[in-house]
């Protein structure tokens, strides 16, 4: 459940500490090895970091000025002082940075273990407290987050407040956004998946998630958020330093970690590019949960970003003449079964006796039908095929005969275009994530040797770590780093017995840093060394 970060100039003090405890035993889910500060600080920038045991002398930064730029990323993060100096001063600087424990070389591995489990005690408490019910109960209790949820939910939506209205608003209601102030818009979806919770939760679900963005983003960041009807929850984000922005998908990352760490639930981030307040606010918005749909669908617990200038949906002048959702905003966020709704209450199709007696006339029929074919066109994305075919020929035949339209013949023909549409989203997410899976395959299997990460992957593939690893486990039903050592090994065996390489060869060739983990890994994959497997 937890992340460690171990941070030492002398190698062997780093690796020895990684191999020789079994962290998972005390709850530590993922160990990160760093053999200098700027490498510690470029692993907490890319990852939740939750306990660090760091070194206090080493080279360039030492390992007090490690934990004061460190805890720029998170306050949150435990820190435990390695030293080989039983010095008063040494301690006392240690414990002004508030760090954990400060221990002494050589390791006491009970020592160290024993300052581990109170760090996650810790970490334990001080997020359960976060999301406190009765914290979340005292927040749903007072009215000014109400009003701010209020206001964005109206900019969302377009409505139009002038300039100096909307000054004072956001002064009256606290809301630290000016216009022209860089921002950038997260939109986050709750999956379904939480436990313990049942629907009249909802509410304070939504709380402790917002409590939860907080205290992730509060150090660097201002945040504003909102619910919207179509129940997404989306966060405006400010950069309360210069630059701060570039780093916020890693702290939405942190985000769905600690969701998942203390909610135990998944969330679904869409990150938008930096653009200017208040503008593009709805246009953001709708290409969020338009990127949503498209690109992660039914799956859960997925990371991406957009770019508002390709993912902007189309403008319609049918968003001005009826009242939201429009139409094509629900095809675009998948929501079907709301579409189907809409048109039914357009066309009063499943109506009473005295809903069906209020004829519509032949031009009102026609009206609703240029409504529906135009929001299907936004829908529509290139793929070889024409309009019309898109479109079907029942379509052809109501525009032409339009003394023959009908509230069925109309809810007949719009049904089958929306499951079309429904089949068609599902089936190009599918093709595009098995293209990307086979491609991290291919990539691995060409650079095996060149010692290969996550990072260098995604990387390559043009896609954030998080949601690359989502995609493939979704595809292949296995994680990326499950597929790596499982290459590995079956490589190792093809070298052993059909080469006449060396054993330290044999680990560089699959992309080990050092033989001997080479060595330990496969004992315990195989049972035995890969010499003695060789002998056999």
């Amino acid at each position: 459940m937890y992340q460690l970060l171990i941070v030492d100039d002398e190698t062997s003090v780093v690796d020895s500490l990684a191999m020789t405890v079994q962290w998972k035993d005390y709850g530590i889910e993922e160990v990160h090895c760093a053999y200098s500060a700027q490498e510690a600080l470029l692993i907490a920038a890319k990852h939740s970091i939750d306990i660090m045991i760091t070194d206090i002398q080493m080279p360039e930064m030492s390992g007090l000025e490690l934990i004061e730029v460190i805890q720029h990323y998170s306050r949150k993060i435990r820190c435990i002082i390695l030293s080989g100096h039983d010095e008063f001063e040494y301690a006392r600087k240690a414990m002004a940075y508030q760090t954990l424990d400060y221990l002494l070389k050589p390791i006491d591995y009970t020592e160290l273990i024993n300052s581990v489990k109170k760090a996650i005690q810790q970490v334990e408490e001080e997020w359960k407290e976060v999301i406190s019910f009765q914290r979340i109960k005292q927040t749903l209790e007072a009215n000014l987050p109400l009003l701010r949820s209020q206001l964005l939910n109206d900019l969302l939506k377009n409505k139009i407040i002038r300039h100096e209205v909307l000054e004072e608003r956001l002064a009256l209601v606290g809301v630290p956004f000016r216009f022209d102030d860089p921002y950038m818009m997260m939109v986050v979806r709750m999956e379904e998946d939480f436990s313990g919770y049942d629907l009249q939760s909802l509410s304070l679900l939504e709380y402790a998630v917002t409590n939860i963005a907080d205290e992730v983003f509060q150090k660097l960041f201002s945040l504003w958020h909102c619910v919207t009807e179509q129940g997404y929850l989306v966060f405006l984000i400010k950069g309360n330093q210069q630059d701060a922005l570039h780093l916020v998908d890693s702290f939405a990352v942190k985000l769905q970690n600690h969701v998942q760490k203390f909610l135990k639930g998944s969330l679904s981030i869409c990150l938008s590019n930096i653009a200017k307040f208040p503008g593009d606010l709805q246009n953001l918005y709708l290409a969020a949960i338009n990127a949503i749909n498209r690109n992660i669908g039914n799956n859960k617990s997925f990371f991406l970003t957009i770019n508002e200038k390709s993912e902007q949906p189309q403008s319609s002048i049918i968003k001005k003449l009826y009242a939201p959702p429009a139409l094509s905003t629900l095809l675009d966020s998948g929501n079907w079964d709301e579409a189907i709704a809409k048109i039914d209450e357009l066309l009063v199709v499943g109506g009473n006796a005295d809903e069906q007696s209020h004829d519509l006339s032949q031009d009102q029929l026609f009206t609703v039908l240029l409504y529906l074919s135009s929001s299907f066109t936004m829908c529509f994305q290139p793929n070889g095929s024409s309009l019309y075919d898109q479109m079907g020929p029942e379509f052809d035949l109501l525009l032409r005969k339009k003394g023959h339209l009908s509230r069925q013949r109309i809810y007949d023909w719009a049904s089958k275009i929306i499951a079309a549409l429904k089949a068609k989203t599902s089936t190009q997410m599918e093709n595009a994530q098995q293209q990307i899976a086979a491609k991290v395959r291919t990539f691995i299997h060409e650079h095996l040797s060149e010692g290969i990460s996550l990072q260098i992957i995604a990387d390559h593939v043009g896609l954030h770590p998080v949601y690359l690893s989502k995609i493939y486990k979704t595809v292949m039903n296995e994680t990326i780093g499950d597929y790596i050592f499982q290459f590995r090994m079956e490589r190792a065996i093809h070298l052993l017995r059909n080469t006449d390489l060396k054993i330290a060869e044999i680990s560089d060739q699959l992309g080990f840093q050092a033989t001997p983990h080479f060595i330990k890994i496969f004992k315990e994959h195989f049972g035995t060394t890969p010499q003695d497997y060789r002998n056999r």
